[in-house]
């Protein structure tokens, strides 16, 4: 039996459309892709309306190619399309969390911004995908579009740290309240804390949002990190703003200063800089 042939009976099995035929069409195909082609086989389950049995077919289908050949970036994300439009958010979320699957990370990113229906209103494939590929800014003005910023903020907080800067700053650049952009990055992750605080600063955010955001950041987070002090006050006095950060170096001051430590001179510097010119 020739290519042709061998297609006209997969076929015949999916036009007879009940479950029995469909598992009988699929597992021709997935014995058979080699010899009668892998696009000419997927045209065959393409489902006439959502729901039917070319549907589950064709995820079936699909679902056992990427499991043979997960390196195949263009047949996963075809099964990702296929996943989306017949609203299997499960596998999605599988599919994008499978490190030994691959695809191609922009496609896949666009492909999840753009879902409808429940694909579209579930955000764990799209953060898998962006997490994986550090694809921050992709994913912070998603979630913001989809009103979705508290998915966004438990993501910073429990997943990603380290995401915490480039998050400030997509979502800034937006057009995202300063205000609300802080409550999705606290409790400020320190080693992001300065570029955090110039992303902020930028955006010309109120004195009370800096204050707060940085209150967190006590003696605590100074002992672990020498130059911390000098990096905060670097960001604000290079953009002219370091009366910004007295609140918080009159805190760290209050809470006693290590003599001769580096944030201890940094901090002492600030504020004597801070009385001279303001």
């Amino acid at each position: 039996m020739g290519p042709p042939q061998g297609l006209a009976a997969v076929g015949r099995l999916v036009d007879t459309d009940t479950p029995e035929a469909a598992a009988k069409a699929v597992a021709a195909a997935i014995a058979l892709h080699g010899t009668l082609g892998h696009s000419e086989l997927a045209s065959l389950f393409r489902p006439k309306e959502a729901g039917d049995n070319r549907e589950r077919a064709l995820l079936d289908y699909l679902r056992a190619r990427v499991a043979a050949a997960g390196d195949d970036a263009a047949l996963t994300f075809e099964y990702l399309g296929a996943c989306c439009a017949a609203g299997q958010v499960d596998e999605l979320e599988r599919v994008t969390r499978d490190r030994s699957i691959a695809y191609d990370a922009v496609q896949a990113c666009t492909l999840l911004r753009e879902a409808g229906g429940a694909a579209g209103k579930d955000p764990r494939p799209l953060i898998n995908v962006c997490d994986r590929h550090n694809l921050f800014g992709e994913l912070a003005t998603a979630l913001l579009a989809r009103r979705q910023l508290r998915h966004l903020m438990l993501y910073v907080r429990s997943v990603n740290r380290a995401a915490s800067a480039p998050v400030c700053a997509a979502l800034l650049e937006a057009g995202c309240e300063a205000a609300r952009v802080a409550e999705v990055v606290s409790p400020l992750h320190a080693p992001s804390a300065p570029a955090v605080l110039g992303s902020m600063l930028d955006a010309e955010c109120q004195a009370d949002v800096v204050a707060s955001l940085l209150e967190p950041l006590d003696g605590t987070h100074l002992a672990q990190d020498d130059s911390l002090a000098a990096s905060l006050i670097e960001a604000a006095a290079g953009r002219n703003k370091l009366p910004l950060l007295k609140p918080w170096l009159d805190a760290r001051k209050a809470e006693g200063l290590p003599p001769g430590a580096p944030n201890s001179e940094a901090i002492e510097g600030a504020i004597k800089q801070i009385k001279k010119w303001w």
